[in-house]
């Protein structure tokens, strides 16, 4: 038995190569293998080839069952000649995006649904939830009798058929998908809609069988007798021109594209309108309705139909898994339009189906249309006509025949989407039993046909290369604005995880999920959602706060790891956030969302999400809670929630008002906390150039050695009086014997400098030794150290802790720490601020990977004068001081989840903007030579190796996607920033995770020279 799920036994055997040479040359070697090996049958072959082969651009799938079959297959695609069990590409492939449409009704026949329910599992499983759903609700199965045949003694009502004609939809959207094939959007067409909304997930499979069967009795009570349609190869011009000259009543109903129009009305117009077109050698059908959908007869059924959609589960469209267009509107349907509305609109409206095909070409660019026998493809290949589409690459494929008995012309369409499709999944075509033996490799199987040029090209190490130059730099803050109006996504399947603690809470949410249309799940498996509850009995001191981001490191590695299997994971926290003037952030739970976003790095494709509790939660109703907590995870896209006052806001980053520089009054004595590294001493050379009298730069040893020269510099160009002092701030004792230099000479500007990369792994007792001189010695020294009634306090923390960084958890969390306390300071009075700092241009290879990290990101380095002259310039509360290319940090925070909240500091108007780049060095830019390809060529396999840290030359297959090669998303910002700067050319994103190879992205810049 063959372990593949063809029909009639047919084994798929999956031919690639990276050329078309290439491709028939791995032909030839499998067809000498095969007649050498007279003991290989097809299904041993295609397992060898399924597990030794990855399907490369150019293709050829071959259905067969028998040797025979096999050996002929072959040879043609040795010889490039066609075979009728061969699929080919006939080109190289590229990803696609396959969007599924279904059609109205007009073609259903009895027994149409019959040969897939015979064959296809999926199709079936499908059709009985419908069939159970209509069944429960309305007592009798008769829809499937009709998919049957099985309806002679009932009849052909409406009523029976316009549900079967829905369920039939969906059970053929399901086999298309379990076999591989799934949706980047869903295109409905009349009553096509109902099964592309419940596909695409944006409508209930109840509330669909609701739909259709009130309007299918209505339909048939009313409106079911004395009317026709049909459907004219002609214009809508042409169309209302012919009916200006028919007496009878009758309207365009359906636009299907330029030059096919349906018509509904009278039966009598319509034979003669039919008649008269015909006539005209026009085509002219009439097709199997015989009521006048979609025309001005329907307003008599508005109030009965909008009537029985009260009833509904909800009053509006879900927020589905993707997009769904409608010829309702000739657009995409949102979460804002009414069920009230829209179905009587659907049912009313002329179908604008040209209108809905031309919006989704926006996502889709293979349209297999759903159905027993094609209907929709004439109209389909005419609105994506080149001429129309700017001659783009669409496909238009269908799923079988009306004269099939099986399933043989559906696998022919499948093995078009498939070969067609470079990230097409090929084990989906397998049988799935886990209980079958694997095969033993077949022994001398040949090695696949490789190219033989050299993907690297090598290249001079000495060659210069591109410095980053530092860029103005630009204030942020965060705001938290109130949600007003929101969407909501599709009911979520939840899983609690670690709420001890919080057990009423969590209790709550099991209660209340129901109401929400969510579940609460027992496994990760069976989840989409993981929620994780923060117990809200939260410290209020740094010790106890340090403890907290240690407990949480303590678990962070089983959580990180329960996530694999779920699309989003929130965490909770109490009073985390400072979203009123009157919060005072919790340290430890502050922290712990730092440190958590980060951890998501490591996950992207899962939505790592923070919603905040108020601060007193814990004495609020958990019923209350819970109802927000669910609420708060069915809004779409909002990284960064709070709730405040029953009301959900959202975080977001502004441009802060310039207000000049403005240094603190009082520069009589001044301590600088990690005072001899390079921010340290850029803060003493700013603060005396303001006029300090004397400035105290603290360190652990006392030592100057490696910035003694910027530091001597320093003092000779003022009076300056300049201390360098050894002080551990972790040691209580040291920090006393500190306190007693100021007894008589209270401290009026303490900056908290102290800069420590920390990259260690995330777990308690790193957390303890990062917040040790961080957040713990600070509090000492604010404690124990004289200080003026107006000391001006600045903390330096660092935009990690607002965009998050693999691998910098622990760098974010005691920075985000270290933010929350210059809040609880401000509000015990004292005039204390954090800022979060972007990149320094710090000195030293030592720095280099701070750097490497920090440039991919988008971040660039600052002038350190207007730097910290913007961190004094408001000390009303805390911000971010960065410099940026805008572009490129939009993308960072785009990739990691932040978009929304970075969207109002990234949205500059251009003539504001920093420069994003420097020009390019001379000697790399490229110019139009003769072999200006080849250059480019080597340009982008250099960059790319520096990119993804490769030590020297390698050869690659250049026709793998790089996605295959384990390049990530950050990989390709980090790829695009560098060509823009040595080609000045665009290198799209989307196209490398788009499944672009080297060879992809060569000739993609070759050809792109604007």
């Amino acid at each position: 038995m063959s372990e593949y799920l063809l029909p009639d036994g047919a084994v798929p055997v999956l031919l690639s190569s990276d050329s078309a040479e290439g491709l028939r040359a791995e032909a030839a070697a499998i067809l000498a293998y095969v007649q050498d090996h007279p003991r290989v049958d097809p299904d041993r072959l295609a397992s060898q080839l399924f597990r030794t082969r990855i399907a490369r651009r150019y293709r050829a799938l071959a259905m067969v069952v028998t040797r025979e079959e096999l050996t002929e297959a072959l040879r043609s695609i040795a010889a490039g000649s066609a075979h009728p069990a061969v699929v080919t590409s006939g080109g190289a492939v590229a990803a696609r995006r396959v969007g599924f449409v279904f059609p109205g009704q007009g073609s259903q026949h009895a027994g149409m649904g019959k040969p897939y329910y015979d064959f296809s599992p999926a199709y079936r499983a499908a059709v009985d939830e419908c069939a159970a759903v209509h069944e429960e609700r309305y007592g009798h199965a008769r829809p499937v009798h009709y998919l049957l045949g099985a309806c002679a003694e009932f009849g052909e009502t409406l009523w029976e058929v316009q549900p079967a004609r829905m369920f039939h939809l969906i059970g053929l959207a399901a086999m298309w998908q379990a076999a591989g094939v799934r949706p980047t959007a869903t295109i409905g067409h009349s009553q096509g809609e109902l099964a592309a909304c419940v596909v695409a997930g944006v409508l209930t499979l109840r509330d669909a069988v609701s739909i259709v069967t009130h309007r299918a009795q209505l339909l048939e009570r009313d409106l079911s007798d004395g009317y026709a349609v049909a459907v004219l190869g002609a214009g809508r011009d042409e169309c209302e021109a012919l009916l200006a000259r028919n007496s009878g009543w009758a309207e365009v109903s359906l636009v299907n594209s330029p030059e096919l129009t349906g018509v509904s009305g009278d039966e009598a117009a319509i034979a003669e309108l039919v008649a008269t077109a015909t006539a005209k050698g026009l085509f002219a059908k009439q097709i199997q309705m015989s009521f006048p959908s979609h025309t001005s007869a329907m307003t008599r059924l508005r109030d009965e139909f909008q009537s029985s959609l009260g009833e509904l589960s909800s009053k509006t469209f879900a927020l589905g898994d993707v997009t769904c267009y409608g010829g309702t509107l000739g657009a995409a349907i949102t979460p804002e339009l009414t069920h009230h509305d829209y179905w009587y609109w659907n049912l009313r409206n002329r179908v604008r189906f040209d209108r809905a095909v031309a919006a989704a070409t926006a996502d889709v660019d293979t349209f297999v249309e759903i159905a027993e026998h094609p209907t929709l493809q004439p109209a389909l290949r005419e609105n994506l006509s080149p001429v129309a589409r700017d001659a783009r690459d669409f496909r238009v494929v269908g799923t079988s025949l009306r004269t099939a008995n099986g399933l043989g012309e559906f696998t022919r369409n499948l093995a078009e989407v498939a070969v067609h499709d470079l990230h097409y999944d090929w084990q989906a075509l397998r049988a799935g039993s886990d209980d079958r033996t694997p095969a033993l490799p077949l022994r001398d199987f040949p090695a696949t046909v490789m190219n033989s040029k050299r993907l690297w090209a090598p290249y001079q190490s000495g060659a210069e290369t591109p410095i980053p130059v530092a860029v103005p730099p630009s204030r942020l803050r965060e705001e938290w604005t109130r949600l007003s109006r929101f969407e909501l996504a599709a009911p979520r399947t939840v899983l609690l995880a670690e709420h001890d603690g919080a057990d009423d809470l969590a209790a709550a949410l099991c209660a209340r999920a129901a109401r929400h249309g969510a579940a609460i799940a027992d496994t990760a498996t069976e989840s989409d959602t993981m929620v994780l509850l923060l117990p809200s009995n939260t410290a209020t001191d740094e010790q106890g706060a340090v403890a907290e981001l240690a407990e949480f490191a303590r678990a962070a590695e089983s959580l990180t790891k329960e996530v694999s299997g779920v699309t989003e994971c929130w965490l909770v926290t109490t009073g985390a956030e400072a979203v009123s003037p009157d919060d005072a952030p919790s340290l430890g739970h502050s922290a712990v969302s730092a440190a958590y976003r980060s951890l998501g790095l490591d996950h992207l494709g899962i939505a790592f999400r923070h919603l905040d509790l108020p601060p007193d939660a814990a004495e609020q109703d958990p019923t209350v809670l819970a109802d927000k907590i669910l609420e708060a995870v069915h809004v779409p896209g909002e990284p960064e929630l709070a709730l405040r006052g029953g009301k959900l806001h959202a975080k977001r980053l502004v441009r802060a008002e310039s207000l000049g520089t403005s240094a603190p009054p009082d520069l009589r004595e001044v301590l600088i906390l990690g005072g001899t590294g390079y921010v340290g001493l850029e803060f003493c050379a700013q603060l005396a150039r303001d006029g300090a009298r004397r400035v105290t730069l603290v360190n652990r040893t006392g030592k100057t050695s490696v910035l003694a020269e910027r530091l001597r510099a320093i003092r000779a160009s003022g009076s300056t009086e300049i201390d360098v002092v050894a002080c551990d701030i972790t040691d209580a004792d040291a920090v006393a014997e500190l306190a007693g230099r100021f007894a008589e000479r209270p401290v009026s500007v303490v900056v908290h400098a102290a800069v420590q990369y920390a990259w260690a792994r995330f777990e308690p007792e790193a957390v303890t030794e990062a917040a040790a001189a961080k957040v713990l010695g600070l509090g000492e020294v604010l404690r124990a150290v004289p200080q003026t009634a107006e000391c001006a306090v600045l903390l330096c923390s660092s935009f990690v802790a607002t965009l998050g960084g693999r691998g910098q958890a622990l760098y974010a969390g005691t920075n985000r720490m270290l933010d929350s306390l210059a809040v609880r300071l401000r509000a015990q009075g004292r005039d204390c601020v954090s800022v979060q700092w972007g990149l320094w241009g710090l000195p030293g290879a030592e720095h280099a990977d701070v750097e490497a990290r920090i440039l991919g990101a988008g971040l660039r380095p600052m002038p350190a004068a207007p730097a910290i002259a913007a961190g004094f310039a408001d000390r009303t509360g805390n911000s971010a001081v960065l410099s940026a290319d805008w572009e490129r940090l939009r993308d960072t925070a785009e990739i990691v989840g932040l978009a929304r909240v970075f969207a109002p500091a990234s949205a500059v108007p251009e003539s504001a903007a920093a420069p994003s780049e420097p020009s390019a060095p001379k000697s790399a830019a490229v110019e139009p030579e003769a072999d200006a390809t080849r250059s480019v060529a080597e340009i982008i396999r250099r960059e790319l190796g520096q990119v993804m840290l490769l030590d020297g030359p390698d050869h690659i297959d250049g026709s793998v996607p790089l996605v295959a090669l384990g390049f990530d998303s950050l990989q390709a910002v980090d790829l695009r920033a560098r060509l823009k700067t040595m080609l000045r050319r665009e290198l799209p994103v989307a196209a490398i995770l788009g499944g672009a190879s080297l060879d992809d992205v060569v000739l993609l810049m070759s050809e792109n020279r604007g």
